[in-house]
């Protein structure tokens, strides 16, 4: 019975770890990292409970012999993954380089840290910022943890690594050899702090697992030895662990609310919230008033009252509209101002500062009704007479996008253009031609070609 319940334990570990490795390899099967430790873990424990069982009937710790070599194989086999291929980590896969590539000395440039400390204090400076818990916490300490189960690992499996000196040279090369392959295949960058956080890491759990009453309690879990362990020793183990738990709890959540504090500031600067106060209350002189200008528009009240409009900023600072344009603390862009002043139906004018050739484009949908945006193309004859810059606005419903090319002129005289638009598959969707003429005024007229 024992013997078939071990089986069974067996079988719920490898279901477990086969669901997990079909997770790795296979693209459109997403796990989250949650996910991923879940399966991993279980599959882990099932396997143990199942050779603790079989050693029992046994009477003898072959079998948790065996375990160790197996959760040694999913230890590798999860670092290499992480390492090398999974996506979710930053990983492109093999991707072998070209030594002879003429871009390849630029590559190298790019893809290499040799200076010990300089990604790490990048990241410890980065910890009061926007940077996210993640990209922050496994940077500084993800490769710092990363190694330790070697220190578990290879004194257990290999009795020479039971010396500090042969130990810390596997771990050296081990991590030299993760580092250059992930330069070699351009799966990931070689970074001098890698190497030095992964293997401070290895040796730290080196040291800790070395501690005698730490050594005989690992024997005891995993090769099933008789070693005497006092309570005093057991209690300080456990408030050990539970000190390390807390003190990263506490990490965690002092490092988010960093992050939010962060957030809530750049909100305020970036994405401030602004309400309208019109105070002219629509009496006003006539006349248009200029409140705002850039590179191709000009932007008006129908009323002379651009002393008399103000933005409130975050329930806050008090602007007039035309002053908060301005402002180079916020860079609020005007399409975002000019959505406000819709919804307070506080009226504007919109004037082209040039003249322009408008163009309807209509794109093709693929079998959902999805579509994008077309590529433009403009070729000017003779750039010196004119320049063009283009915007646009599109229509979902109809899947057409209308096109301003607008015509700067800079000096007198006549050259011709041609716009052209392509889809994403580069299949042209529409090709015009106009001839430009600029008189000594700089006044422009064209006429389609």
């Amino acid at each position: 019975m024992k013997k078939k319940i071990s089986i069974i334990l067996y079988g719920i570990a490898s279901f477990l770890g086969l669901i997990y490795w079909i997770g790795e390899i296979t693209p459109n099967f997403n796990l989250s990292e949650t996910g991923r430790l879940f399966l991993l873990c279980g599959s882990c424990f099932f396997l143990y409970l199942g050779g603790l069982l079989l050693s029992k009937i046994k009477a003898n710790n072959k079998p948790m012999k065996i375990n160790l070599w197996i959760f040694f194989a999913l230890y590798v086999l999860l670092l290499v993954t992480l390492t090398l291929f999974d996506s979710m980590w930053g990983r492109n896969g093999f991707s072998w380089i070209n030594w002879f590539h003429d871009d390849f000395l630029s590559f190298v440039k790019h893809s290499m840290n040799l200076i010990p400390f300089k990604t790490i204090m990048e990241f410890a400076k980065e910890f009061n910022s926007m940077y996210s818990n993640r990209t922050i916490l496994l940077n500084l300490f993800g490769n710092f943890i990363a190694l330790m189960p070697m220190a578990f690992f290879l004194p257990l499996l290999f009795p020479k690594q039971n010396k500090f000196k042969n130990f810390f040279w596997t771990s050296f090369f081990i991590v030299l050899g993760i580092e250059l392959t992930q330069l070699l295949t351009a799966s990931g960058r070689f970074d001098i702090d890698d190497i030095i956080l992964n293997v401070t890491g290895a040796t730290v759990m080196y040291f800790i697992l070395k501690i005698k009453e730490v050594d005989h309690l690992i024997k005891n879990i995993f090769l099933l030895e008789n070693n005497p362990i006092s309570k005093k020793s057991y209690l300080v183990m456990t408030m050990s662990i539970l000190l390390v738990i807390l003190g990263t709890i506490l990490l965690v959540k002092f490092r988010s609310k960093l992050y939010r504090d962060n957030l809530d500031q750049y909100n305020k600067i970036h994405n401030p919230s602004i309400a309208i106060l019109d105070e002219s209350e629509n009496v006003c002189d006539p006349g248009f008033d200029l409140f705002y200008e850039d590179d191709l528009y000009r932007y008006y009240f129908p009323c002379r009252k651009s002393d008399n409009v103000y933005a409130i900023i975050n329930q806050e600072e008090k602007y007039l509209v035309k002053d908060f344009m301005k402002n180079e603390t916020y860079h609020y862009s005007i399409d975002r101002m000019l959505s406000v002043l819709d919804f307070y139906e506080v009226k504007y004018v919109k004037e082209n500062k040039y003249p322009y050739i408008l163009l309807s484009i209509k794109v093709p949908t693929g079998d959902n009704g999805s579509f994008s945006s077309p590529n433009i193309d403009i070729k000017v004859e003779k750039e010196n007479l004119l320049d063009t810059r283009y915007d646009y606005e599109n229509d979902f419903e109809n899947a057409t996008f209308q096109y301003k090319v607008h015509l700067i002129p800079k000096v007198s005289g006549t050259t011709k253009i041609e716009v052209s638009f392509t889809d994403h598959n580069h299949n042209l969707l529409g090709n015009y031609q106009y001839t430009i003429q600029i008189d000594e005024k700089l006044n422009l007229e064209y006429q389609e070609s």
